[in-house]
Formats: C-alpha cells, structure tokens, sequence
C-alpha cells in the first residue's frame, strides 16, 4: 500500500499510456473524425489533464463538427452557419479543421500533425473537392480557435480560504487551489451555468454526512482492511484523466455502429463540449461551496458538531487529495456528460465499445457490460480513493447528465 502512495503520480502517467496504447489501433480502422479523435486525445503533454483536456477536445471536435456539417450536414451548427463551396469534400473539411485547431493548441508539435494531416489528406483523391474541402476546414478552425482564446479560461483569480469549519482548506504542505478560474470559462452549449448548478453539499453536522465521511474513512483509507484488492486497483485506474478512456469508448462505439461521418462527427462534438461544460459547472459549484475533503473532516472531526464522526489524526486516503474542493466531483460530473451522451447514440451496451482496459502495471483489466455499470464504478472508486463523499459523487453525476441532455438537444 505506501508504495502505491507514494508512486501515484507515476501510476497516473503509466495508465495514460495504457489506455492509449490499447486503442491505438482505433485510429486505423474507422473514418477521419475518428481517426482526429485518437490524435487529439493522445496529443496533450501529461500536465494537461482533466478539464483542460476536455476543454481543448471540446474545441477540437466543434471545428470538425462545424466543417463537416457545413458541407453537407443538417444539424444544428455550434458557431460557423456559413456553408462549404458546393462538392466540397467532408473528409478534407474534417481533416483540416481539426489539424488547425491542434497545431494552434499545441505548436511544438508542428511536425507529427503535420505528417498526420498529410496521411489524412493523402487518401481523398485530389482535385477542387479536395482543395474546397481543405480550404473550408482551415477557415472554420482558425473561426472556433479564436472562440477560445477569449473563452477565459487564461484568468487570474485569487481565493480565499473560508474560516468555517466545513470550508475547504489545503490538504498538503505548499497546496495552492487549482483552477480556480474554471467556474468562469465561457460554456460551449449552456446558457446560464446556475440551471444546471447542483443543490449543495450535506450539512456537516447532518447524520446524513455523518454516513459519507464514515464509508470514506471506512473504505477510502491508505490502510483500509474493509476495500478489496480489485476495489483499491480500481480506485488507483480512475485516477486516469477522464478524456482519454471516454473518447476511447465513443471510438470503439462508433466503429461498431458503423456511424457515418456526419454522425461521428456529432458524437464526439456532442460528447466533448457536454464534458467540458460538465467542467465549467463543476468547478463553478467547487469554488462557489467551498467544501472540505474527507482527510480535512477525518483530521478535524471534533470541530464539525457531528459525534457519529470519529477523529482520526493520523488518517491518510489512499490517492493524494487533489488541490480542489469535496464537492461536486469533477470526475464524477465528466462520467455523468459522457455516459448519457453515450447512451444516447448507442444505448446502455457499454460491450458494444470494446471496453475491456487492461492496466499492465497491476495486472487488471477493467470491463463492463452496461454504461450505468462503469457509471457506478467511477462513483464508488473516488471514495475508494479516498478523496470524495459520495454525495458530492452523485450530485456530480446528476449535473454532468444533466448537461448532456441540454446538449444533445441543441445540436439535433
């Protein structure tokens, strides 16, 4: 168990790589918006992660929605309503859109988007579809890249602590709040970030809360005799950053189904502005509640007013706390967007996606059989972990559900 603790961060890294190299193939075998898919959800260095990465995904995939709808798609648009010259290629609109948005994010990698852009273009025989296709796809994205640079999420904000003895306060020596700015990035699809906002967290004093923190300790701690091997490999495999293993589903789902390019490309545009704004809603209420962790409510227990709580000084959880607030999980509100969006195209067979992920390190595989299955998990592994309550679990799902909704709706 300490060695587990003390690699996290190594484990962290180790499961990107798994994930990625498990699906790695993806990219050969289905159309070019999946084939964009896998390159921007493997593009990012290892310190972008969680809502960063949705949000740059989120751009990503509103480009290639965009250009491929602009050609000779029906739905509703997210931001460019201008249409493709007639006959222009789909393919090369797609290819191009989403070239442009990632080299603009990530410029040191120039050359391998490059060469990737290139093969994608390779493909689509030449001529003036080709060359309309790719010029309109050029435009779209440097339309939608310059959305996100004044989307805010560059922002200065300061935080203070609260003083109560529910606020959220750091949970490591040096520990500095982050992303406090997220709650103010301009959404992709939502209106008004309060319609989707959840009720609050539990009353510290509550019994209510009392039955939280207590499966937490019980469950979530470093040296838990209650969580079972597979339970704590589980809570260690979610600490993935949530983008990858859910657009690896969505690529598994859409070459399954066979989804033509149009419908590719509402899917993973659908799936991955509904996360992002997950994000955005997610860490507007984080901020907003200001909510302990477990290890702070654990720690300090005599100084909540709640006797069903027994102090523990020494208690340690079994994942490092994130510098971030209990409540609403932020891993939980992306699975809550990406499951019902999932759900919506391809009902509740998660089998359908090729969901087997193998962790080589630990020797686990993870499958499930229904969406709702990998939906519960991702719950029950952050208090496994340690790091959440499982209301702030399932209020965080609820919300991220509720997002999708919103969001498949307006891009019908």
């Amino acid at each position: 168990m300490t060695i587990q603790i003390k690699c996290r961060r190594f484990i962290k890294r180790f499961a990107l790589a798994a994930t990625t190299l498990l699906f790695l193939s993806d990219s050969l075998v289905a159309n070019v918006v999946v084939d964009w898919n896998a390159i921007a959800a493997e593009a990012p260095p290892p310190s972008v992660t969680g809502p960063a990465h949705a949000r740059i995904l989120g751009y990503v995939h509103a480009a290639i929605y965009d250009a491929v709808n602009g050609v000779d798609g029906h739905h509703a648009p997210y931001a460019v309503t201008v249409r493709a010259p007639a006959g222009a290629s789909a393919e090369a609109a797609a290819a191009t859109a989403a070239h442009g948005v990632l080299a603009r994010f990530y410029p040191t990698q120039k050359e391998p988007l490059a060469v990737a852009l290139a093969k994608s273009l390779q493909a689509i025989p030449d001529g003036t579809s080709k060359t309309d296709g790719a010029a309109f796809g050029a435009s779209v994205a440097e339309r939608v890249f310059a959305i996100s640079v004044e989307d805010g999420s560059t922002a200065i904000v300061n935080y203070e602590f609260g003083k109560q003895p529910w606020s959220w306060r750091p949970t490591a020596p040096g520990m500095t709040p982050r992303l406090a700015q997220w709650g103010k990035v301009k959404p992709f699809l939502i209106e008004e970030i309060a319609s989707f906002s959840p009720p609050g967290p539990l009353p510290v004093e509550s019994a209510a809360y009392a039955k939280d923190i207590n499966e937490v300790r019980t469950m979530g701690g470093a040296d838990s005799v209650e969580r079972t091997s597979r339970q704590t490999a589980t809570a260690i495999y979610w600490t993935v950053s949530t983008p990858v293993p859910f657009n690896a589903l969505a690529r598994g789902a859409a070459k399954a189904k066979n989804l033509d390019l149009i419908e590719s490309a509402r899917l993973f545009a659908i799936l991955n502005m509904a996360a992002s704004d997950s994000q955005i809603v997610n860490w507007e209420a984080k901020y907003r509640h200001g909510f302990l962790r477990p290890i702070t409510a654990i720690r300090e227990a005599s100084t909540l007013g709640n006797p069903a709580i027994r102090q523990d000084t020494d208690w340690e959880p079994l994942l490092m706390t994130p510098p971030h607030q209990d409540y609403p999980s932020g891993h939980c509100a992306y699975t809550g967007a990406a499951v019902a969006v999932l759900q919506h195209f391809f009902g509740d067979d998660a089998t359908i996606a090729g969901t087997s992920q193998t962790w080589p390190l630990l020797g686990v595989t993870r499958s499930w059989k229904t969406f709702t299955e990998l939906s519960k998990e991702v719950i029950d592994a952050r208090i496994w972990g340690g790091i959440h309550t499982r209301t702030a679990d399932e209020h965080a799902d609820q919300l991220g559900r509720k997002v999708a909704e919103y969001a498949i709706a307006k891009l019908k």
